[in-house]
Order: structure tokens, then C-alpha cells, then sequence
């Protein structure tokens, strides 16, 4: 269930800033991401709003035929995206390193998706080259009343514990 996200909300990456200042600058293409962590942001925002042009674009050139894109549509617009955490982000010249954990929610189970990603920088602009599983930091499972992990704003209990 893709959402496309309005100027004025706030960024479906959870950096804090409203979309139209974050990445719906990247997506539109009016701008380019100026760190492997901005790219990646603005890649799982694409997830958000089911846009497999933008994934495609911004996936070394070498390695978009290991994706098969229609298949990522499919799934990007039959989960429902919860949100993003960013781990760490490391830059060493022209590579960078992005570890994350997306979550979102496939029928009615909750998926924490946590990947190692590896960027390179070629002719001054950002590519995704490929991710592998990563297990974050420990993460305490939240008790009833904590935030709901899905960024709703309501309780644990009242949002996600009884889907």
C-alpha cells in the first residue's frame, strides 16, 4: 500500500524534517543526495511511495540487472511502511557504508528488515551497490504502553501489539 507523501508532512524516512525540505527534493530529481545516508533515506521513501523508477536510477548501473524491479513494485506497494531507523553511516571517500532497519508490516506481521548497505560515488553522485543482513543493536521489545514502533503516535497497545 504505497503512500505518497504531501510536501507539508513529515519525511517518511523520520530524519524530523518535513518531506518537502528532506527527500521529495532527491525523488523529484530537482536535487542530488549529498551523502550515501541522504541516498539511502530517500531510497526508502521511494519504498514508501512505491516509486521502482527512482530505486532503479539510483542503483549502480552494474548491478540494477541483479534487482528484479517489478517484483520490489509488487512488494513496495503490498507492505505498508512503518518506519526507519538509521544505525550508522560511514563515508571513506567515494564509498560509504549505511546501516539500517526498515520496518513494515506484510499482512499482519510487523518486519524489521536491518541491512548493511554499500554506496559508491561515481561522477560525483550517489548509487545504492548492494546490502546485506545486518543485526542492529539490541533493540528492547517496547512494553504496552511505549511508543508503537510503526511511528503512529499512539501506544504499543493501542496500534500495532493487537494487528
Amino acid at each position: 500500500m504505497s503512500v505518497t507523501p504531501e510536501s507539508h508532512s513529515v519525511c517518511p524516512c523520520q530524519s524530523g524534517k518535513v518531506f518537502s525540505e528532506c527527500c521529495q527534493p532527491f525523488v523529484q530529481k530537482e536535487q542530488l543526495p549529498e551523502t550515501a545516508e541522504a541516498l539511502m533515506r530517500s531510497r526508502y521513501t521511494a519504498y514508501v511511495a512505491a516509486d521502482l523508477n527512482y530505486l532503479q536510477e539510483t542503483t549502480q548501473e552494474a548491478m540494477r540487472s541483479k534487482y528484479d524491479f517489478v517484483a520490489l513494485k509488487k512488494w513496495a506497494e503490498e507492505s505498508e511502511w512503518l518506519g526507519l531507523t538509521v544505525h550508522s553511516s560511514t563515508e571513506d571517500g567515494d564509498t560509504a557504508r549505511v546501516q539500517f532497519t526498515a520496518r513494515y508490516r506484510d499482512n499482519d506481521t510487523i518486519i524489521r528488515h536491518s541491512e548493511d548497505s554499500q554506496f559508491i560515488r561515481q561522477d560525483g553522485r550517489w548509487f545504492f551497490v548492494q546490502g546485506k543482513d545486518f543485526t542492529p543493536p539490541a533493540e528492547k521489545a517496547p512494553g504496552r504502553n511505549d511508543p508503537c514502533l510503526c511511528g503512529s503516535g499512539k501506544k504499543y497497545k493501542k496500534c500495532c501489539l493487537n494487528k
